[in-house]
C-alpha cells in the first residue's frame, strides 16, 4: 500500500479543511514573528528619533587642519564628513549672535540628518541658505527670495569699527532648526554660502568633521568609549551625548513575557485546529487500519498531512510578517522623516525556532493521540449479552420546560466532573483577569499620585556680565543743615555736608521713610538745590544713596538676570511643542532683577558688606552654593487652591487669606542662611514687603554720558527707547534739574507693589520638597506670589513710564507681562520617545536652567507601561485561551450529541429550539466568567447555529 500516494490524494480531496488549519498556523506564526520584529525595531525607532533631531554622529571634531588620523581610522567610527565655518554673524545693531556663516557638503547634511523645509542649497555667490533659528535671530521672517543682509567683522576682528562689513544675499533655502537644538549647534554654521564665496571673508576657516558610530557595534557604554577615544587624541571634539547617553525604553521581562504568551497562544491555536482536523480524520484512519494499513503507515500519513499544513504555513507566516513589517516600517519612516526599520538574522532564527517548537509539540501530541486511539479496548462482551431491564416512569417534560429539561439531561449525561471542571476553569479565568486588571489599576493610581509635580521645569537664566542689582535708600544726616557745603581743610574730620554725606552713606544705615512723606517734604520746597538731600527739620536732613549698593557680580551672589518683561518667544514655544511625549505645559514668571525694602530693613543684618564690601573689586567666580543664590527672587505662580494649601502649612491662622493671595495682596517669604551664618530677623509675618520699580533714569544733572551709556541702562526692554527719548528731549530743551523730579524719585524710592507677608519660612529640605516644581531656585530672600501681582507691577511700571515721558507708551518702548518659567508634564509615550533628553538639550541651547523629576516619575511611568503590557497581554491571553479551549469543548460536545440532536430534529423539534437547548447550557457555563460572557455566548451561538443549519 503506497502511503504517500494515498496521503497526497487525501490532501487534494480535503484541501478546504487543510486550508483552514494552515491559515490558523500562518496567523500564529505571523504574530510570533511580529512580536520579535516589534521588539527589535522599538529600540531602532527610539534611537533614530533621537538621531533625526540631534544628528547621526558620535563625535564632532573642530580643527583648522585635516581630519584627525586616529579618529578617521578608528574601528568603531565611520569615515568623517565635513563642513566649514567662518566668521561670526551680528544683528543689524552689531549685537553678537554667536552664530556663524559657512558651507556644508551633501554628506555632512545627510549624516547630520539636516532637512530643508523650503528651497535648495546656494549655487551662486550671492545666494544663502539658513536654518530658522539663524533667520529669526537676525530678524527675518524667512521668505524665499528675500534679501538677507549679513553683518560681520573682517577676519572676525571685533576691535575696530573699520573692519565692520555688510553684505546682501538672496535667501534660497531654509533648513529646519539645528543651531539651537544640536549639542554643539552654535558651532555649526547657521548661514550657508558656496565654498567659493566663503574664501572672501578673509578668515582662517574652521573645519568641522562628523564621525558616525558603526551600527554593527552595539554597546551601552558609549560615554566610556568616547572617554577612551578622547584620551588618545589632542583636538577639540564634542560628544553627541543627546543621542548616545540616552537609554531607550526596553524591558527584557515584558518582551520575554510577550514572546512566551504569544507562543503559548499560537500553540493552543494550532492545537485547536489540528485536533479538529484530526477528529474529522478518525473514521478515515480507522478505515485504512481495517484495510490493512499498519500503525506505522497511519502515523506516517498523519505526520505527512500535518507537515503539509505546518511547514508551508510557517514559512509563509514568517515571510508575511516580514513583508507587513517592512511596509509598515516604510510608512512610519515616510511619516516621521527618518529611517529606522530593520530585521536582523536573530529575528528570523527565533521565528523559525518557534515554528519548529510548535511542529514538534503538535507532532508529539498527534502521535500520543494516535497511540491512545489504537490502544482503546473493545467493549467487553460480558456487557453485550447482559439483559437490560427498563424501568418506565412518567415523564414530567412538557412544552413549557422542554428546553430546560433537554439541556439538563445533556449536562447530566456528560457527568458532574465535566460540568464542575468547565465552571472552575471559567472561574479561574475570571480571577486571573480581575487580578490583572487590579494590578494595572494599582499601577495607574501610583502613577497619578506621583504626577502632581512636573517632569521638567525651568526658567530663563542668561549668563551676562552686565546685570546688576542696585539698592537705593535714604540715610539720616544729623546737624547736616548747620554745616557748610564743602570742607575748607582736608583733615579727615566731618566739617562739611559733603563730608557727612560721604561718611554716613558708607555706613549703609537705612532711614525708613515712606514716599508719601518724601513727596510732602519735596512739595514743601525742602529739597536742596542739588537734589540729593531733603530737609526734615531746621537742623537735620536725609540723604539719598547716589552711589548705590551694587549687589551684582559678588562671589556670594548669582547675578540677577530675569524679569517679568522678557520671556519666551513664540518661536521657542512652537519648536518645543513639536517634541513628542509632552502632555501639558504651564507657564509662570520668575524674577530676580527687582530689589525690595521693608520698614525695619537693616543692611548690616542683611550682611550687605559681605556681599559687596565698600572697597572691593567684582568677583566673577562664584562660590559653590552661596554663589548660586539670588539676593531677591520672586516666583509669580498661578494662584490655585492646591498651591495655597501647600502654603497654609507655613502660615499662621490669623494670616490665612486665599483671596488676598490670589489678588496679589499677600506673599509668603522664604529665607536662607546668610554667608556669615544666621538669618535676617528684621522681617516677620504681618509686615509689608515693598517692591521697587524697575530702574529708570533719575539723572538730574544733564550729564548725557549716563543717558547713552549702555551699561547704565542694561536690563529692561524699554531702556534703549527711553534713552533715545531722553537724548532727544535734552537736545531740544534747556536743562532743568527739577524736570520730572517727583516721578524720578517715585521710581527710585517708592513701592511698585506692596503685599503683606503672610509667613516667613526658613528654607529646609522639606520646604524644597514641598515646592518642587513650583519654585525653581531659592535665593537668600525668595517670595512666592500670585501672577496677578506681577500684572499689577507691570501696570504700575507702565504708569510711571508714561508719566515720565508725558505720553502713552508705544512701539519699542511698550512692554507687557511675559512668561519666563515653564513646567512640562510628559505622557506615557515619553518613556520611549526620548522626550526628556530632547527637551533638556533644547533648554540648554536656549539659556534655560532646569530641574527634572523625570527619573522618579519614570519609575512609576515605566511601571505602568510594563503593567499595561504584561497584565494586558495576560488578560488578552486568558480571553483567547478560554475561547480556544471552549471552542474545542463545544466542537467535541457537538460531535458527541450529533446523533441525539438529529433524533430530536427528526421527532419535530425545530432548529431554533435545538439552538436554545444548547445556548441554555452555554449561558449556565459562561456566567461563571461574566467578563468574557458576551464573547463566549457569541462564539457558541455561531458554532451551534452553523451545526444545526446542517441538520
Amino acid at each position: 500500500m503506497n502511503v504517500l500516494k494515498i496521503t497526497f490524494k487525501s490532501i487534494r480531496r480535503r484541501f478546504s479543511q487543510i486550508w483552514k488549519a494552515a491559515l490558523t498556523t500562518l496567523v500564529a506564526v505571523f504574530f510570533v514573528t511580529a512580536v520579535l520584529i516589534f521588539q527589535e525595531n522599538m529600540y531602532q525607532w527610539q534611537m533614530s528619533s533621537n538621531k533625526s533631531r540631534f544628528g547621526d554622529w558620535f563625535i564632532c571634531e573642530r580643527s583648522k587642519k585635516e581630519a584627525n588620523e586616529i579618529l578617521s581610522t578608528h574601528n568603531y567610527l565611520c569615515e568623517p564628513v565635513s563642513a566649514k565655518s567662518s566668521v561670526e554673524l551680528y544683528d543689524s545693531e552689531w549685537n553678537e549672535t554667536k552664530l556663524h556663516i559657512g558651507s556644508m557638503t551633501d554628506d555632512f547634511i545627510k549624516q547630520g540628518r539636516l532637512k530643508l523645509d523650503e528651497g535648495r542649497m546656494p549655487q551662486n555667490n550671492d545666494e544663502i541658505a539658513m536654518d530658522w533659528n539663524t533667520l529669526l535671530k537676525l530678524g527675518y521672517a524667512g521668505e524665499l527670495g528675500q534679501k538677507i543682509t549679513i553683518y560681520y567683522y573682517r577676519a572676525d576682528n571685533i576691535n575696530y569699527e573699520s573692519d565692520q562689513r555688510i553684505e546682501t544675499y538672496t535667501l534660497v533655502g531654509i533648513f529646519q532648526n539645528y543651531t539651537n537644538i544640536w549639542q554643539n549647534g552654535k558651532m555649526i554654521p547657521g548661514a550657508l554660502v558656496t565654498d567659493e564665496k566663503l574664501n572672501d571673508f578673509d578668515y582662517k576657516i574652521d573645519n568641522l568633521y562628523l564621525y558616525g558610530f558603526k551600527d554593527s557595534i552595539r554597546t551601552s557604554e558609549y560615554a566610556n568609549v568616547y572617554k577612551k577615544i578622547k584620551e588618545d587624541i589632542r583636538c577639540e571634539t564634542v560628544y553627541n551625548a543627546a543621542v548616545y547617553d540616552y537609554s531607550p525604553w526596553k524591558s527584557a521581562t515584558v518582551y520575554m513575557y510577550m514572546y512566551v504568551v504569544v507562543m503559548v497562544i499560537g500553540i493552543l491555536a494550532l492545537s485547536y485546529q489540528l485536533i479538529e482536523y484530526r477528529n474529522t480524520r478518525r473514521k478515515s484512519y480507522n478505515m485504512f487500519s481495517q484495510m490493512g494499513m499498519t500503525k506505522a503507515g497511519i502515523r506516517k500519513m498523519y505526520i505527512t498531512e500535518n507537515a503539509f499544513i505546518l511547514i508551508p504555513a510557517g514559512i509563509i507566516g514568517i515571510l508575511l510578517a516580514l513583508a507587513v513589517g517592512h511596509f509598515t516600517g516604510q510608512a512610519l519612516e515616510a511619516k516621521s522623516g527618518y529611517e529606522f526599520y530593520r530585521v536582523n538574522m536573530e529575528v528570523i532564527i527565533k521565528s523559525a525556532s518557534s515554528v519548529v517548537i510548535a511542529v514538534i509539540v503538535e507532532e508529539l501530541s498527534g502521535i500520543i493521540s494516535n497511540i491512545h486511539f489504537y490502544r482503546k479496548k473493545a467493549v467487553s462482551k460480558k456487557w453485550v449479552s447482559r439483559p437490560v431491564h427498563m424501568r418506565y416512569k412518567k415523564s414530567r417534560m412538557n412544552r413549557h420546560n422542554l428546553v430546560r429539561s433537554v439541556s439538563s439531561r445533556f449536562i447530566r449525561k456528560d457527568g458532574a466532573l465535566m460540568a464542575v471542571g468547565i465552571r472552575l476553569f471559567a472561574l479561574c479565568i475570571c480571577g486571573v483577569i480581575i487580578f490583572s486588571a487590579l494590578k494595572i489599576q494599582n499601577a495607574f493610581k501610583e502613577y497619578k499620585s506621583n504626577d502632581s509635580v512636573p517632569d521638567i521645569y525651568g526658567y530663563i537664566d542668561v549668563n551676562q556680565d552686565k546685570t546688576a542689582l542696585f539698592m537705593n535708600y535714604w540715610y539720616y544726616l544729623k546737624d547736616y543743615n548747620n554745616l557748610p557745603l564743602k570742607s575748607m581743610n582736608y583733615t579727615g574730620e566731618i566739617t562739611s555736608r559733603n563730608d557727612m554725606s560721604e561718611y554716613v552713606s558708607k555706613q549703609r544705615i537705612r532711614y525708613n521713610i515712606h514716599f508719601d512723606k518724601i513727596k510732602e517734604l519735596v512739595e514743601a520746597g525742602n529739597m536742596w538745590d542739588w537734589n540729593d538731600a531733603i530737609k526734615v527739620n531746621d537742623s537735620d536732613s536725609i540723604g539719598r544713596s547716589l552711589g548705590f549698593i551694587n549687589m551684582g557680580q559678588s562671589k556670594y551672589l548669582k547675578d540677577p538676570n530675569n524679569n517679568i518683561l522678557e520671556g519666551f518667544s513664540k518661536e521657542f514655544i512652537d519648536e518645543l511643542m513639536e517634541i513628542n511625549g509632552i502632555n501639558s505645559v504651564s507657564y509662570s514668571v520668575f524674577e530676580s532683577e527687582r530689589s525690595w525694602f521693608w520698614d525695619s530693613q537693616d543692611y548690616e543684618k542683611m550682611q550687605t558688606f559681605t556681599f559687596h564690601p565698600e572697597k572691593s573689586s567684582y568677583h566673577k567666580e562664584h562660590l559653590p552654593d552661596y554663589g548660586d543664590r539670588y539676593l531677591f527672587s520672586t516666583e509669580y505662580a498661578q494662584p490655585t487652591k492646591e498651591l495655597y494649601s501647600k502654603l497654609e502649612k507655613y502660615i499662621d491662622k490669623e494670616y490665612v487669606d486665599y483671596e488676598a493671595f490670589k489678588e496679589g495682596k499677600q506673599v509668603v517669604l522664604f529665607l536662607r542662611d546668610l554667608p556669615e551664618g544666621g538669618y535676617d530677623d528684621t522681617i516677620n509675618a504681618g509686615d509689608t514687603l515693598y517692591y521697587n520699580y524697575y530702574r529708570v533714569d533719575e539723572n538730574t544733572y544733564g550729564d548725557e554720558s549716563n543717558i547713552i551709556d549702555s551699561s547704565y541702562f542694561s536690563i529692561f526692554p524699554y531702556d534703549k527707547a527711553y534713552n533715545r527719548y531722553l537724548l532727544d528731549y535734552n537736545n531740544t530743551h534747556d536743562f532743568n534739574p527739577d524736570y520730572k523730579l517727583m516721578e524720578k524719585l517715585e521710581a527710585a524710592y517708592d513701592a511698585c507693589v506692596a503685599p503683606q507677608v503672610a509667613a516667613v519660612v526658613k528654607v529646609t529640605d522639606e520646604v524644597m520638597e514641598d515646592f518642587n516644581g513650583i519654585i525653581p531656585t531659592f535665593g537668600y530672600y525668595t517670595a512666592i506670589a500670585s501672577i496677578n501681582m506681577a500684572q499689577q507691577a507691570v501696570d504700575r511700571q507702565k504708569d510711571i513710564m508714561e508719566r515720565l515721558i508725558g505720553e502713552e507708551l508705544s512701539g519699542d518702548m511698550d512692554f507687557e507681562l511675559c512668561y519666563n518659567q515653564i513646567s512640562i508634564k510628559y505622557d506615557l509615550t515619553s518613556t520611549f520617545s526620548a522626550t526628556n533628553n530632547k527637551i533638556g538639550v533644547y533648554f540648554n541651547n536656549n539659556d534655560i536652567s532646569y530641574s527634572s523629576n523625570v527619573d522618579i516619575k519614570n519609575t512609576y511611568r515605566t511601571q505602568l507601561i510594563n503593567s499595561i503590557l504584561q497584565y494586558g497581554i495576560t488578560i488578552i491571553a486568558m480571553i483567547v485561551m478560554q475561547l480556544l479551549i471552549m471552542a474545542i469543548v463545544i466542537r467535541n460536545r457537538i460531535n458527541r450529541r450529533k446523533e441525539k440532536m438529529m433524533l430530536l430534529h427528526s421527532l419535530g423539534m425545530r432548529r431554533g429550539k435545538i439552538v436554545s437547548v444548547c445556548m441554555l447550557e452555554a449561558f449556565r457555563e459562561s456566567v461563571w466568567c461574566v467578563i468574557t460572557m458576551p464573547l463566549l455566548l457569541l462564539m457558541e451561538l455561531l458554532m451551534f447555529t452553523g451545526f444545526v443549519r446542517k441538520l
